[in-house]
């Protein structure tokens, strides 16, 4: 019934008729209970009623003599009760808790000691338990600790975190259960089961935010002696950083009342008895107590700022004396492990009104640090950096002139350091400082790097590390992360790109490090607006006239740094990257300058008013080949923005896209044309418009396919269908059956059954440049989904009826749809699949057995019964695989599977072990690195089969 179908007088007759019953036969009473857990829920439940519950059924019912699904429900009403009438149930006061406790006393069943735990602290809260707190706290900590596993496929999900969290609550609920808490956990904490140690520990923890200092007044020493064992004996490091947290939480609970008189001195003993025990460990660095030590000092010193200031002042003079008094290097590395986690510990000051203590010894810690950077080690420079910087992030510790000092320190190591891990760390530190100090990273880095870019690599010594041009461009890019620093950087990295376009092409790897560097600060900070402004106005109008010039100067060149196509495809990802964060007014501005640039010529507008050598005419189909592949940046720019940026007379631009696919012989150009013409075509706005569209396009493409014409612009026509199909299938338009249909067709086409395999691969891959979630396409769920449904029968279908010449297309096409399709949907449709994979590896065509192996690899995991039974065709085609002379790709490939077979189930390899071993030894010695790397796995996992049979 709806809760509040019952009126007042209802409810009160079968509340009353209810507790009748509970005086009946004991048969009867699950019933009841069953009853009266409806009546708890029930809006109109009258006055008084709530408390007879309760009363009747701690009166007539013995509830741990029940079944688990009755006791279940007695627990509940009283979780509605104390819910919805606990003003009701106050003035019961300690019989409420004696009766819950004889409730509760014996359950045994996870189920039902969730919802006890969870009453437990809501009766602590509401209820006076004085007289029961010892009974009430016995009859919840018998179950510490907790130690459950819940059984395989548990349908009611219970888990032993949340039984453990549970009870931990109940513990710590109030400050009553004290005297019996401590003394538990005390035992449990010097026990040998490890587990039980750390669920103390946390409990403990736990204890802290609610008992009062002086409840632990008697047994500090006691759990001081308990961490102390945990983490000088290092034996598990789970029950090690449980202890720590513990001891971090006593010393804030004992900090909680430092103004009275005897908290202070709780607190102050407490810490005099942990540097008194630890204190003498701190002056043998060359023992190994040394480091636990610290760590329990560090521990109880981030409990309060009190805490901190009295060790700190205690530790930090004995640290550096032990520095200056120990020479040797892993000595020294010791002492400054720990005094660096002291410093660390030490940041709870910045943005506190006190003090930070660590500002006493400044000038004596800061002179030790930076001698540690011309020390012969390079541990200890590591170690100099590492305390710098820890130094540096403590607020009103260093002075501005000790931070210049800092940086430049910092700069030469980058630059002048001969060890790899010493420039990294460095490397590391001034990328913080950029973000922290900024204006001393523009002031003293910045223009030092500038400096050493501008140097003749030719000329110099090529050894020294800060000669690497490569090196100096990462390192500007590393400490580009505040946008003061990236708009100092980024004209610097764009600079060095273009003094390098106007180099002869002789060596292109600088100018695509150039892109990369440029790349990473625009991916990393591209969401901040400040930055997205800042690339908009500056970098993305110079990346476009520097593109276009390369475009346009073909006649005064024969050959040019962007005109290579890696190098083309990076710059374009960098003019992506930035369009597809563009606002709504910015992608119109660059929508109208693009179509102006490319559709009407007019150059001038990228160029900056500069006079261009030639005419710029990308979307005709004469233009040179250096002109066709620009519609890889018009790629970039247009198909990036939001869809709610409209394109200007779309459909003409998308007529002259498609007749400029059907006439290019260039690859890439007609790749770049097809792309941007799927990609507008996926975000067009829906409607008739579209759909005449798509009809005429559809019947234009169907002409060219059925007509003899000459091979590319057939092909070409093929090319526009498979995109445009993808596009559709991703929007999921109403009019892609259509063209899946007919892309089906083409495995018929002896001219085009290659292309009608490549175009599954077109629909269910996912593409970086264009049709992505990031470039805000329009893409339904589930779509690769529909399209396995749509397409397999079709595939198997004419697989099964073609001729032996057409059925490697049909493989290939298939190898793709399960490369892609998520594996839920896979697994379902397996098992008819499988042997034509299985006859996939048979044909000798590289890229269908590097699909299907690809996902046999996958399969071997997920459906291991299911390819076990063809392990017989399987293993010896593998192995001949293994030796595949022509590629070294397939031949990794089947080695990889080779080893993923072990895991399938032993009865299925066993009888292949030695036949598979003996062969194995023929790839470890082929002439590729990484095919004898692979074999030697792959061969080590079957010699460990055999060691599992014995």
């Amino acid at each position: 019934l709806p809760k509040d179908f019952l009126t007042i007088k209802e409810v009160e007759l079968l509340v009353n008729f209810f507790s009748d019953r509970l005086k009946d036969h004991h048969s009867v009473t699950p019933h009841v209970l069953f009853g009266l857990l409806a009546m708890s829920t029930f809006t109109h439940l009258p006055p008084g009623s709530g408390q007879q519950m309760v009363k009747e059924v701690s009166k007539e019912v013995h509830v741990q003599s029940l079944a688990q699904a009755d006791r279940r429900s007695a627990y509940s009403i009283l979780i509605n009760l104390l819910h919805t009438k606990m003003e009701e149930l106050k003035p019961m006061g300690a019989d409420f808790v004696y009766n819950f406790i004889q409730t509760m006393d014996g359950e045994r069943d996870p189920r039902n000691l969730v919802l006890a735990f969870n009453i437990v602290p809501v009766i602590v809260q509401n209820f006076p338990i004085g007289m029961f707190a010892e009974e009430l706290f016995e009859v919840t900590s018998c179950y510490f600790p907790i130690d459950f596993t819940p059984p395989p496929n548990d349908p009611h999900g219970v888990t032993k975190d949340e039984l453990v969290l549970g009870l931990q609550r109940c513990m710590a609920a109030t400050p009553l259960f004290a005297q019996y808490c401590l003394p538990l956990l005390i035992e449990k904490m010097t026990s040998d089961v490890q587990s039980a140690k750390k669920d103390a520990f946390h409990t403990l923890a736990k204890c802290t935010e609610t008992y009062a200092a002086k409840d632990f007044q008697e047994f500090l020493s006691s759990l001081f002696m308990c961490m102390k064992r945990e983490v000088l004996s290092g034996v598990s490091e789970m029950v090690e950083g449980a202890a720590l947290s513990a001891l971090t939480a006593v010393v804030s609970v004992l900090s909680t009342g430092v103004q009275q008189k005897n908290s202070e001195t709780l607190l102050d003993g407490f810490l005099k008895d942990i540097i008194k025990d630890c204190r003498h460990h701190l002056t043998q660095p060359e023992l190994k107590l040394m480091y636990p030590s610290g760590k329990l000092l560090q521990a109880a010193a981030a409990g309060s700022d009190q805490a901190c200031c009295i060790i700190l002042r205690e530790i930090i003079p004995l640290l550096l004396e032990q520095f200056h008094k120990h020479t040797q290097v892993l000595n020294r590395r010791s002492v400054l492990d720990v005094l660096l986690g002291f410093i660390k510990i030490s940041k709870r000051f910045n943005g506190s009104d006190e003090k930070n203590p660590v500002a006493e010894y400044k000038d004596a810690i800061m002179p030790v640090l930076f001698s540690l950077l011309s020390e012969t080690n390079f541990l200890l420079r590591c170690a100099g950096l590492t305390g710098i910087v820890g130094m540096l992030t403590l607020t009103g510790v260093t002075s501005e002139e000790e931070q210049c000092l800092a940086a430049e320190h910092m700069l030469k190591l980058v630059l002048e350091d001969t060890d790899s891990s010493v420039r990294t760390e460095a490397t590391t530190a001034l990328t913080f400082i950029s973000s922290e100090l900024t204006w001393i990273v523009c002031k003293i880095v910045l223009p030092k790097l500038v400096e050493y870019l501008k140097i003749d690599f030719m000329e110099t010594d090529q050894s020294s590390p800060h000669f690497s041009s490569g090196y100096l461009l990462n390192t500007l890019a590393a400490i580009s992360v505040h946008k003061d620093i990236i708009q100092e950087t980024v004209p610097i990295l764009y600079q060095q790109l273009e003094d390098l376009t106007n180099r002869p092409a002789t060596d292109y790897s600088e100018a695509e490090l150039c892109l990369n560097c440029i790349a990473n600060i625009v991916q990393s900070s591209v969401q901040e607006k400040e930055n997205l402004d800042f690339f908009y106005e500056d970098l993305l109008q110079k990346l476009l006239k520097i593109s276009l010039q390369s475009f346009i100067n073909y006649l005064s060149r024969t050959e040019h740094v962007l005109w290579k196509q890696d190098i083309l495809l990076k710059l374009c990802s960098v003019i992506r990257t930035i369009c597809q964060h563009l606002s709504q007014r910015q992608g119109e501005e660059m929508v109208k300058n693009v179509l102006a640039v490319y559709v009407e010529g007019q150059s001038h507008l990228w160029l900056g008013g500069a006079e261009a050598e030639g005419a710029f005419k990308p979307l005709q189909a004469s233009s040179p080949w250096q002109q066709t592949q620009a519609l890889h940046v018009f790629l970039a720019v247009i198909c990036a923005l939001h869809q709610n940026v409209l394109v200007p007379s779309l459909y003409s631009l998308l007529d002259m896209l498609v007749n400029l696919t059907l006439q290019l012989s260039h690859s890439l150009s007609q790749l770049g044309t097809v792309k941007c013409l799927a990609g507008l075509i996926n975000k067009a706005p829906q409607g008739t418009e579209l759909d005449s569209y798509l009809e005429s396009l559809k019947q234009k493409l169907e002409t060219l396919l059925n007509t003899r014409v000459e091979s590319g612009q057939h092909q070409g026509a093929a090319l526009v269908w498979q995109w445009v199909t993808k596009a559709l299938v991703l929007r999921g338009h109403p009019i892609s059956g259509k063209f899946v249909e007919k892309m089906m067709t083409f495995f018929e086409n002896s001219n085009l059954n290659k292309l009608a395999a490549d175009g599954f691969y077109i629909v269910m891959a996912e593409f970086d440049d264009v049709m992505t979630k990031h470039m805000h396409a329009i893409i339904r769920p589930l779509y690769k989904q529909r399209f396995f449904h749509l397409t397999l029968p079709g595939l198997i279908q004419g697989f099964n009826s073609t001729i032996a010449d057409r059925k490697q297309f049909y493989l290939t096409a298939l190898s793709y749809l399960l490369r892609f399709v998520p594996k839920q949907v896979l697994l379902s449709e397996l098992p008819p699949l499988v042997p034509l994979l299985v006859q996939s590896l048979l044909i000798e065509e590289v890229s269908l057995q590097l699909s299907t192996m690809t996902t046999m690899y996958d399969l071997m995991h997920d459906a291991p019964l299911i390819l076990g039974e063809y392990l017989d065709t399987l293993i010896p085609k593998f192995l001949k695989l293994s030796r595949y002379e022509p590629s070294m790709k397939v031949r990794i490939a089947a080695l990889q599977c080779l080893g993923m077979m072990t895991t399938l189930p032993q009865h299925l390899t066993t009888p292949h072990q030695k036949t598979v071993v003996r062969e194995l030894a023929h790839p470890l010695d082929d002439k590729k690195r990484l095919v004898r790397k692979e074999a030697a796995q792959a061969r080590g996992e079957w010699y460990l089969l055999e060691t599992m049979q014995k």
